[in-house]
């Protein structure tokens, strides 16, 4: 079969390299603004995070796709995609210093991206390890943090047993503060009576999962009924397991809509 190319994509967004003791090599943080922002009535922040080590596209890039949407200009959003060193399942090996996901996100990446667009509300969205990372970072900092979507993603995961997660937590013990049935029914009611949470799908994790997953999304919502959390679900419509596959456009309306008019509470 001959090789395939997709349109071109005029790119037009900042990147700034990173060098921290919290990473083994190197990462950027790419920042896609709207066009006119200081116009924009009510800005608000979005990460994009990953589910892939370093700068890669092998299942697409979310940034291209906000860019190839225009949804930083739709919405009047700020996105901000930050690259790993490895897997980014988001968490902290306490014995390797350059494994520290989760605090070079929020002690590094955030206040980074504070400093140069200060006071603005910020959202979480991502697919697979990083929609993952979407809802275990809100319930455990839900104060930083006004609302997550997570498309086709293992939310429901209760041992880190699959895909590279024994390496990031030895220690089985350690994953309990990061594993969401847990996080949802400890603080879960912090999250207060508005929608802040997304479930999207499906593709690996949703209905008619294949043999080694399940439906986690359907789970993810039972449960979420079950503890009276606000939230919004769709798990009808299948979307192959990738950034590129038309869900984010849905997502980032999904997230738009649940923060209209709220403002930052720091």
């Amino acid at each position: 079969m001959p090789a395939t190319f997709s349109d071109p994509l005029r790119l037009n967004y900042l990147q700034y390299s990173v060098t921290s003791t919290r990473q083994q090599l190197e990462t950027v943080i790419r920042v896609l603004e709207p066009d006119d922002l200081e116009n924009v009535e009510n800005p608000r922040i979005v990460y994009l995070l990953p589910s892939t080590p370093e700068l890669s596209h092998r299942s697409g890039d979310g940034l291209d796709e906000a860019l190839r949407h225009d949804l930083h200009n739709q919405h009047g959003l700020v996105f901000i995609a930050p690259t790993y060193s490895d897997w980014p399942w988001m968490t902290d090996l306490p014995d390797q210093a350059m494994f520290q996901q989760l605090m070079y996100f929020l002690e590094e990446v955030v206040p980074f991206i504070d400093s140069r667009y200060p006071s603005l509300l910020r959202l979480l969205i991502g697919y697979s390890k990083g929609g993952s990372a979407a809802l275990q970072i809100l319930l455990r900092h839900p104060e930083q943090f006004a609302a997550a979507a997570a498309f086709d993603s293992p939310v429901m995961k209760t041992r880190p047993d699959q895909w590279e997660m024994p390496y990031f937590w030895p220690n089985p013990e350690h994953f309990e503060e990061f594993a969401i049935p847990g996080l949802l029914r400890a603080r879960g009611a912090e999250l207060g009576g508005s929608p802040r949470i997304a479930l999207l799908g499906y593709g690996n994790f949703g209905k008619n999962a294949p043999e080694w997953s399940h439906d986690h999304l359907s789970e993810a919502h039972g449960l979420l009924d079950e503890l009276g959390i606000p939230h919004v679900y769709d798990n009808d419509r299948y979307r192959a397991h990738r950034w590129d596959s038309g869900w984010l456009p849905e997502a980032v309306d999904i997230l738009a809509r649940m923060t209209d008019g709220v403002a930052p509470a720091r």
